[in-house]
């Protein structure tokens, strides 16, 4: 246990240290937009993109699909409880399954792997994350839309969807990484050594931008909506994935990161995509929130479980 809070300790610590920022105005909104584009826009992706060039194999297709199943199950699951027990809609009842299933794989899942697996480690993270944004969201997009226009066209909607996900900077890293990876051309050193400097960068700025930006997401209300996502994303969507990788015979390594990135709190583009639709805002913010609290909790659990 003292070697998981080693781990766990110094990531916390850094996101206490990004809402202190904010909290006593050291960081303004202006401010930390900047640390937020650094981040995402250089710092993640030259992460990701060394992690796949710089690792001898990688398993792309089962490891994602597997954590990808887990995550439709819980979704499903979501929507259920929503419509039968708070009888939302099907709008509703998406944006909620969406904050049970969805993540925060980049700004919290990079550098807690990176934290305790090291690159091996956030390479097998490159398919979760991708499959996060390629699928996890058009797939919510499109319910949320089809809620009283059955006859929506769904290629309609992936073709609204899909131009964000082709700007998206980690869908880029990881699709131009695996692109250079079949070419087979090994990486110029200056080019290694800036990949190198930007990615170890980004983990600690990562937790930072993300401590900052917790006061954006103040819950106002929806409590009970709060509470079913964030004990169904930090409990049930682990315990389904290890679940999964034990039944498929999957590598300690690969299952303990799917089972840690599991444990994520929620991502905040399931909030951005409920306050685009106006659907559910509040709830959702309440859930990242509360989920990334509790996650200290959790995840520290998770690490002394299925660490190798």
């Amino acid at each position: 246990m003292g070697a998981v809070a080693g781990i766990v300790a110094p990531i916390f610590a850094l996101i206490l240290m990004g809402a202190g920022a904010r909290r006593f105005r050291l960081l303004d909104p202006a401010g930390l937009r900047g640390l937020h584009d650094l981040t995402f826009y250089l710092g993640i992706p030259a992460l990701l993109f060394g992690a796949v060039v710089g690792t001898p194999a990688l398993r792309i297709l089962d490891v994602g699909l597997l954590y990808f199943a887990g995550c439709v199950l819980v979704f499903v699951a979501g929507v259920a409880l929503a419509r039968r027990t708070l009888g939302a809609g099907l709008a509703q009842a998406s944006v909620l399954g969406l904050n049970c299933c969805y993540g925060n794989t980049v700004m919290m899942g990079v550098p807690m792997v990176a934290a305790a697996f090291g690159p091996d480690g956030v390479a097998i993270l490159l398919p979760v994350i991708a499959l996060h944004s390629i699928l996890l969201l058009p797939m919510a997009t499109m319910l949320i839309e089809a809620d009283g226009h059955a006859t929506r066209n769904p290629l309609r909607i992936l073709w609204r969807t899909g131009p964000s996900l082709i700007r998206n900077p980690v869908i880029v890293a990881i699709t131009l990484a695996l692109l250079w990876r079949g070419v087979g051309i090994p990486v110029p050193d200056p080019l290694h050594r800036l990949l190198a400097m930007l990615g170890a960068a980004a983990p600690t700025l990562a937790l930072f931008s993300l401590g900052a930006s917790l006061p954006d997401f103040a819950a106002q209300g929806s409590l009970r909506e709060a509470v079913l996502a964030t004990v169904l994303k930090l409990l049930a969507l682990p315990a389904l994935v290890w679940a999964g990788a034990w039944a498929a015979g999957t590598p300690p390594l690969a299952t303990a990161v799917l089972v840690l990135t599991a444990g994520a709190p929620t991502g905040a583009n399931a909030f951005f995509l409920a306050r685009r639709t106006g659907t559910l805002a509040a709830a959702s913010a309440g859930a990242v929130v509360l989920s990334t609290a509790l996650s200290v909790m959790t995840l520290s659990a998770i690490l002394a479980l299925v660490r190798p």
